[in-house]
């Protein structure tokens, strides 16, 4: 199909659509034509019909003449093909459609598939000509494929296509690389290809490999369990079995060491199971040190004990080194062997026995270890193991001998006597009690003495270890000034024992220290080890969680089902009290959980020490709970126990920032713990003494929650008229800042139900809630009548919170009619107040009214003053009102003064916190600054649309001389930007206080 001669051309799609005509710069190309070029480059020598040029081009799209607008775009592209000196006959008309002319040789797609091909069946063994391949084709790419094509359907396809083949040549180059032994040259670039994939295992499994080969075993295993976490809290699934596999051989050091190509290539077939399969052969077992695993993590305050080790190696020829459980003696014998020098001996052998059962033929089993043909049972193995140790200087080590001590004794007294030059290194729980053994007792880790002083604290190696093993799974952990003495108490009440101290280390995952010391009264429950890993991945999600469950016990199945009735995170002791019930008792639970940690299932925040189940798992949960009949009493439970909470820290929130830190933890069991009451027939008993004691939490927070589940719980009917006023109130209350009908007929529902209850004092507390509803309309005298009818009622009391809050409603009302000088005033008494009453939260409010009094009197340096330290005070005692309200009120503030720089972005955050605690009014705000910045930058209709937005969020509640002044800025913006009807409806009728004409941009 290629012309015989001309000037070469060729044509690139692996980047942008690219054109070449013989040594010349790419030629460009217009937009118009592109698509055109790329769809029948991706064809060579072939013809595409007109109908498939006409759908790549406008998809479903169409022009009216599509046939006469193809032939148009045909045109445009011979056009194009004659400027870059390649000649517009390259594209031929034949029927059906079109065919551009050339050899597929001339397009870098079909090169870069065509150079993989010969790369994939090189002969196996010419790994040097099959990277040339890959180095060849992947040097074709310029970028994405089809770069500037656009994201037709068609183009789409080809682009992932492309790029697959792509990142296959990457992953089978990279797969040569490790079998050549070449794995310093591909661990950057799989570092950073598993960074760009984060699910693709094969990149994985060979990152894995590379840093294993490397040297770098901890990382590997650290790379294998982050996918592993990726996999599970993303998709709900286990690692592939091979790379399950795979890490099984890292940790047992028994990963192949790459095969080199034989030289010259050997001509052997081609293993076609994948690039994966790479083909090792036996080592010989007469090396240096090839039996001694790889170190995994550092060894920590056993350097002096190895020196004792290798100097007994060097007196006597049989060494054991004893201890209780888990003083570390398998870490102490493998340390002193790597440092084993020539001058102690010429080969090291290492013999595990902890796998071999009690009763099994020792001789036999050391000689299938150590790859020695028996030549059958007892006394032919150890024959056989003689001959092989021979003359020669070797150090056997061998490894937990207590189960089978008599059989060790008997073999090694034997080992030793016929081979003169053998030396034999033991760990057991006891000696051998052979001929020329020397015991050596291996002590435990030093820990501090006395208190524990940081600066001293890193000369104690038990410290150490702790620290150490913490990082490898919270690799943030610190030890600081306030962590550092427990974990001192810790390593002391744990003996330095380093097992116990890895296994509390551990715990770190999912518990701060201090919990880990206040539950080491348990130890033995709460140093356990963790549950073993799945092994099998299944095609569905039900399928896997299924097997999943199906691998726990009877106990951790009733925990993860009972898990399911917490609404969001929960703490050690929530489970306990919630989930200890019918077979399982509060003592199995803390070492359960952690089981269920370490199967994926449940998630750990360690820094909080809380626990949260991921949505699936959850409501997965929540069916065997069901299935299970436990729905009912699980979800009383938990009701009882977050009532409980809420009793407790509840009416602390204004005062106590850990009441407050506590109860926002808790937020979703408070939701969770509402939704139980109402599920209840009998629920509205318990409803309204949750929701009392959740009420303060909800008027310095979530308003709207409060006023849904109070209203929700009232509809069900029940509960005591007194309770129900109650209930009423709160409602009330909690819809002073953004008022509705109904939070308006509640608050006068209550105050009328009180008036006949004949409760003077929650007379007054409604009379003063349907007072401050004065703040935004109605006749300002009558409100300031209840406000004295309110103070009357209460009577002589010396709560300060009450004075401080009366103080607010008459500084609101004073706000509101203009007297800003007045409202400053009583801003002030109030703030006083409210502080000897120990209220945290509410000064943020406050002080930023305060500020709003300063800014309209004209005080605006003052006002500056005044709100940033209203900010100061929302950020240190968190209230998302005040610090929303507190960020809008700045912000104008600042924009009075022609202050822009900084106030996007703290409009930016008011809004943002606004919206998560649905906050309209401080939307609105924010939104009103956005127009008058945009206004300033000469953007009118910017500014006008959100004007309006803040219009429609405001309504009408909204001080009257800021809804009159939002609404001339509404309205002028919108003359100013050609929309003259909406600048007649942006005005209306702004009550008695006059215009601001001084203030009418803001």
């Amino acid at each position: 199909m290629s012309r015989d001669s001309g000037p070469t051309v060729s044509f690139g799609v692996l980047g942008t659509i690219e054109l070449r005509v013989a040594d010349r710069p790419a030629a460009p190309l217009a937009p118009a034509v592109r698509a055109l070029l790329a769809r029948l480059v991706l064809a060579p020598g072939r013809v595409v019909s007109a109908d498939a040029l006409a759908d790549a081009l406008w998809g479903d799209q169409l022009p009216a003449d599509a046939t006469n607008a193809l032939q148009l775009r045909v045109s445009k592209l011979r056009r194009a093909l004659a400027g870059a000196g390649a000649g517009g006959d390259l594209l031929v008309t034949r029927a059906p459609g079109y065919q551009l002319a050339v050899a597929p040789d001339a397009v870098d797609a079909y090169r870069f598939e065509r150079l993989l091909e010969r790369a994939r069946t090189a002969p196996t063994g010419d790994g040097p000509a099959a990277l040339a391949c890959y180095d060849e084709a992947l040097r074709l790419w310029r970028g994405p494929a089809l770069a500037d094509v656009g994201d037709a359907d068609w183009a789409l396809a080809e682009t992932a296509r492309l790029a697959e083949l792509r990142l296959g040549a990457v992953e089978d180059r990279l797969e040569l690389l490790l079998a050549a032994g070449r794995q310093a040259e591909a661990v950057a670039d799989l570092e950073r290809l598993v960074v760009a994939h984060p699910l693709r295992e094969r990149l994985h499994r060979l990152l894995m490999l590379a840093l294993y080969r490397g040297g770098r075993q901890a990382e590997a295993i650290t790379a294998y369990h982050a996918l592993r976490h990726r996999l599970a809290d993303e998709l709900g699934i286990d690692p592939a079995p091979e790379l399950q596999a795979l890490a099984e051989a890292i940790l047992r050091q028994q990963v192949p060491a790459p095969t080199p190509a034989p030289a010259p290539p050997a001509a052997s077939p081609v293993d076609r199971a994948g690039p994966a399969r790479i083909r090792t052969a036996p080592a010989p077992r007469a090396s240096q040190r090839e039996d001694l695993p790889r170190r995994l993590s550092s060894v920590v305050g056993r350097q002096n004990d190895v020196h004792r080790v290798l100097d007994r190696l060097r007196e006597a020829r049989v060494v054991t080194l004893t201890g209780p459980g888990g003083v570390g003696k398998t870490t102490l014998a493998l340390e002193a062997a790597r440092q084993v020098d020539d001058t102690l001996a010429d080969r090291l052998h290492l013999v595990r026995l902890a796998a071999v059962p009690t009763g099994a033929d020792l001789p036999e089993a050391v000689a299938g270890q150590l790859g020695v043909a028996a030549g059958g049972p007892g006394a032919a193995a150890t024959a056989a193991l003689v001959g092989w140790l021979g003359a020669d200087r070797a150090l056997l080590v061998v490894d937990n001998c207590e189960h089978v001590i008599d059989e060790v004794a008997e073999l090694v007294e034997r080992l030793v006597a016929a081979c003169p030059a053998l030396t034999v290194l033991t760990t057991s729980r006891e000696a051998l009690a052979v001929p020329g053994e020397t015991q050596l007792s291996v002590p435990p880790l030093g820990v501090p003495d006395g208190p524990a002083d940081l600066a001293r604290l890193g000369d104690s190696p038990a410290v150490t270890l702790f620290v150490d093993r913490a990082r490898a799974v919270r690799p943030g952990f610190v030890l600081d000034e306030s962590a550092a003495p427990i974990v001192a108490d810790i390593c002391r009440q744990l003996d330095g024992m380093p097992l116990a101290i890895e296994l509390a280390a551990a715990r770190v995952k999912a518990l701060p220290p201090v919990e880990i010391a206040a539950r080491l009264h348990d130890r033995f429950a709460l140093l356990t080890a963790g549950a073993r890993t799945s092994e099998a991945r299944h095609r569905t999600l039900r399928a896997t969680l299924d097997w999943s469950h199906d691998l726990l016990t009877d106990a951790e199945r009733r925990l993860l089902r009972r898990l399911a009735v917490f609404g969001g995170g929960w703490d050690l002791t929530a489970a306990e009290r919630v989930c200890a019930f019918a077979g399982l008792a509060t003592d199995e639970v803390l070492d359960l959980l952690f089981r269920l940690v370490d199967r994926s299932l449940v998630v750990p925040d360690p820094a909080t020490g809380r626990f949260r189940l991921l949505v699936t798992i959850r409501e997965y949960a929540a069916a065997r709970l069901a299935e299970a009949g436990e729905t009912a009493a699980a979800r009383d439970r938990h009701l009882t126990h977050f009532t409980e909470l809420a009793e407790r820290y509840g009416p602390q929130v204004r005062s106590d920032a850990d009441a407050w830190s506590r109860m926002t933890e808790e937020h979703d069991n408070f939701g969770a713990a509402v939704d139980r009451c109402l599920d209840r027939t009998d629920g509205i008993d318990a409803g309204l003494r949750l929701t009392d004691a959740l009420f303060l939490f909800w008027n310095y927070g979530p308003r709207y929650e409060g006023i849904r589940a109070l209203t929700a719980l009232l509809a069900t009917g029940g509960g005591a008229p007194a309770a129900r006023a109650v209930a009423l109130q709160r409602i009330g209350t909690l819809g002073v800042y953004y008022p509705t009908a109904q939070t308006r007929a509640a608050a006068r529902e209550s105050l009328a139900e009180f008036e006949r209850l004949g409760d003077p004092v929650n007379t007054a507390t409604s009379r003063l809630v349907v007072a401050w509803e004065g703040q935004y309309d109605g006749d300002p005298d009558r409100y300031r009548a209840m406000v004295v009818q309110a103070r009357r009622e209460m009577g002589d009391t010396d709560d300060p919170w009450w004075h401080g809050t009366v103080c607010y409603v008459e500084a609101l009302l004073d706000l509101r009619t203009g007297d800003f000088a007045r409202s400053a005033e009583q801003w002030r008494r109030s703030l006083d107040l409210i502080r000897q009453a120990g209220d945290r939260l509410l000064p943020a409010g406050i002080l930023a009214h305060l500020g709003i009094a300063l800014r309209e009197a004209g005080r605006h340096d003052e006002a500056i003053g005044v709100l940033e330290e209203a900010a100061a005070e929302s950020r240190r005692n968190p209230s998302p009102h005040a610090l929303a309200f507190t960020l809008v009120q700045l912000a104008h503030t600042r924009l009075d003064r022609g202050e822009v720089d900084g106030v996007p972005a703290m409009l930016a955050e008011a809004a943002d916190t606004a919206r998560r605690s649905a906050n309209p009014r401080c939307q609105a705000w924010a939104a009103w600054g956005r127009a008058r910045i945009a206004y300033a930058d000469g953007d009118a209709a910017t500014a006008t649309d959100e004007c309006r937005r803040a219009v429609e969020l405001l309504e009408e509640r909204e001080f009257p001389w800021a809804r009159r002044r939002l609404r001339s800025l509404t309205a002028e913006l919108a003359s100013a930007s050609g929309r003259g009807p909406q600048a007649d409806s942006a005005r209306w009728p702004a009550g008695p206080a006059t215009a601001d004409p001084e203030h009418a941009g803001r």
